[in-house]
């Protein structure tokens, strides 16, 4: 089953030691490669490389955007007093008052005003610990996302089966015209010579009617595109990460479509063959969006 190559995760989770909430969101777009931005708070920094790995593990194409956002901090455990921040504002206020007689008392409220007098300390927590704890929310943050991608995937397979079929059906159109065709040419050419008469070199007739069979030919090109679409319907249906494969393929479908216009040389295969390349071409946009 192929898979989208655009979607969006999310999963949050708390963790107990140490007392910690996350919310992740994996967003994922078109990109002819596997390209990848992170945004993490201070305490997964650490494990970047860890994260990064987790999700390349689970996704081969795309440009992903991962954005994890840490919704409660540590709960402080300690709270200390700059000492000698406190005693240089007390001597201060000491020297004020004596030096140039100003009154008033120095009360706890304008102590606990000054910048950087009370400072918060939080426990060390291990890196390690931290991302063994998150994983399973990274882990939930994957799963929504490739249960988005492989809904969508499976919508724009639907529509790619359509105009596949529709191709198919276009060919063997074809194979079924080519004998019409010959006859029109067939006929054609009887009537050229019963006008010519005694004129006519019968020799030269006959290799003008090899040229224009050969010239004019289509069988291989029907063949092959019935093998291209096999190939391209088994890697729609079987493989998780056809999308290069199948552009591939739509090329060479692209080529046969070019060499049936240029060898048609009769009107209704023309059209057909004309059909069959509006149908690559839009399958060629919706293989675009799979991964």
């Amino acid at each position: 089953m192929a898979y989208s190559m655009t979607g969006i995760g999310r999963a949050s989770g708390d963790l107990k030691d140490p007392p910690l909430k996350f919310d992740v969101e994996i967003r994922s777009y078109n990109h002819r490669f596997l390209d990848m931005s992170i945004k993490l708070p201070n305490c997964l920094l650490p494990c970047e490389t860890e994260i990064r790995r987790e999700v390349q593990s689970r996704l081969t194409r795309g440009h992903i955007v991962v954005v994890i956002q840490q919704d409660r901090e540590i709960i402080p455990t300690k709270i200390e007093v700059d000492k000698n921040l406190l005693d240089a504002h007390m001597k201060l206020a000491e020297e004020l008052r004596a030096t140039y007689h100003i009154g008033g008392d120095v009360d706890i409220n304008t102590l606990l005003s000054i910048p950087g007098l009370i400072k918060f300390s939080q426990p060390q927590v291990e890196s390690e610990g931290i991302y063994k704890n998150f994983q399973p929310i990274l882990e939930r943050a994957l799963q929504d996302l490739i249960q988005m991608k492989k809904k969508e995937g499976e919508n724009i397979v639907l529509e790619i089966n359509k105009s596949v079929n529709m191709i198919e059906e276009h060919v063997h159109d074809i194979e079924r015209l080519i004998p019409e065709r010959n006859k029109y040419y067939k006929d054609h050419l009887l009537s050229l010579v019963q006008e010519a008469g005694k004129e006519l070199n019968e020799e030269r007739l006959y290799q003008e009617l090899l040229y224009t069979a050969e010239r004019t030919d289509v069988t291989e090109e029907c063949k092959r595109l019935f093998s291209h679409l096999l190939l391209f319907k088994d890697s729609l249906k079987n493989e998780s990460h056809p999308g290069r494969k199948l552009n591939f393929l739509l090329q060479e479908m692209q080529r046969e479509a070019n060499t049936l216009s240029v060898k048609a040389n009769y009107l209704h295969i023309s059209k057909s063959a004309v059909q069959i390349k509006e149908e690559v071409e839009k399958i060629r946009e919706q293989v675009q969006n799979l991964e």
